[in-house]
């Protein structure tokens, strides 16, 4: 099978969804089928190939379709940047597709504009829907109608896609949460060969967040419950864009938290040293948050739990869909205290979560959602 994958995105990127596009095509590839992903040819800081970058073991074939790239420029990131990009990139897109019309392809996507643009053509045209807006299937009734097949990375957004379009829209969806490479691993440091390679004390406790510093993901409240912990505890919040590790820097200082260690972001690889370094993981999202509650499908769920540590995470209906007490710890969201009593808890080990976690980790690899999703294109 031949696909296309089009992202108008910055590609290689340090954005989570740059890791999923880039494991979803190797698992395609690996599978046999052909696969081409289709991005605008932007400015990058990342200097290194997509497999180098990514630590694929296949190279993945990237067209990259001119634009004017008025983001990287000295205008900045503003909405007129944003416009000026897409539209080209739109463009661009049309004259390379018009080239191959004559060929039988799946347009898969996780761009709802280019679906809506692109419908009604002869190509068949597969929306993956993850981050999207309060409203948003009120806002987009065309999709339903035009596009082949909708993948939803959690249940939540198919129930409510039926809900607004309507039931004869369900048989062109399918349900499938993001995923993880688990043998990346299978073979993880010990605590302690973990953090002698980061010089962490051996004796104290370290409970570990990984990702951005946004609000929603709750690591301002991680940072919170730092204040009800004692000297043996430490928080480590490892990531964040420059501009948001900067503002969390400047939080932590302002408000004298002690027992906290931030350190910037670290390529992917790097990320499972401090994970098997780490007492337990952290999963703070806040419930404040709507995208939080119900749509997010965080691959970084998959990774705690692969990286065979306990894992203790917000009570959100998001994160109960894909696991349950039995692989975490659960804890009402934006609770400092609560939050900081699961860390004391499961920093002393919880190896009956442990073993479960991982095992359903194991069973959701990028390899088994790559085979589901092209059964779902087959039948389009």
């Amino acid at each position: 099978m031949k696909i296309y994958f089009i992202m108008n995105v910055r590609f290689p990127t340090e954005k989570a969804h740059g890791w999923q596009i880039a494991k979803m095509c190797e698992a395609f590839l690996l599978l046999g089928h052909e696969v081409v992903l289709v991005v605008p040819d932007r400015k990058n800081v990342i200097t290194k190939s997509a497999k180098e970058y990514y630590h694929l073991t296949i190279d993945i074939p990237i067209v990259r379709l001119p634009v004017i790239d008025m983001l990287s420029s000295r205008w900045g990131r503003s909405r007129l940047s944003f416009v000026i990009m897409e539209w080209t990139f739109i463009r661009a897109l049309r004259l390379w597709l018009k080239r191959r019309s004559s060929e039988s392809a799946v347009l898969f996507t996780r761009d709802q504009f280019f679906a809506e643009r692109f419908a009604k053509t002869s190509w068949h045209i597969a929306l993956e829907v993850h981050d999207i807006s309060q409203g948003f299937f009120k806002k987009h009734p065309r999709l339903a109608k035009n596009v082949d097949l909708f993948v939803m990375t959690n249940s939540w957004k198919k129930h409510e896609a039926v809900r607004v379009w309507g039931e004869t829209v369900k048989e062109k969806i399918i349900a499938l949460p993001n995923a993880i490479d688990i043998k990346a691993y299978q073979d993880m440091d010990s605590v302690s060969e973990a953090r002698q390679k980061l010089g962490w004390d051996q004796e104290r406790y370290y409970a570990v967040y990984t990702g951005h510093f946004y609000n929603w993901k709750g690591a301002y409240v991680l940072a919170d419950a730092s204040q009800q912990l004692d000297d043996r505890y430490c928080i480590v919040l490892l990531g964040g864009i420059k501009e948001d590790f900067a503002k969390m820097k400047a939080y932590v200082a302002t408000h004298a938290l002690k027992h906290i260690l931030l350190i910037p972001y670290v390529p992917q690889d790097q990320v499972r040293t401090y994970l098997a370094a780490a007492n337990c993981l952290v999963l703070p999202n806040s419930g404040k948050s709507w995208h939080s509650r119900f749509t997010t499908s965080p691959i970084k769920l998959w990774e705690y739990l692969a990286a065979k540590r306990p894992v203790v995470a917000s009570d959100l209906p998001a994160i109960r869909e894909l696991v349950t007490e039995r692989e975490v710890y659960f804890v009402p969201p934006d609770n400092t205290k609560a939050l900081a009593k699961a860390i004391q808890l499961l920093a002393q080990g919880d190896s009956k979560r442990v073993n479960a976690g991982f095992v359903l980790a194991a069973a959701n690899d990028w390899e088994t959602r790559a085979k589901r999703l092209i059964e779902a294109f087959q039948m389009i």
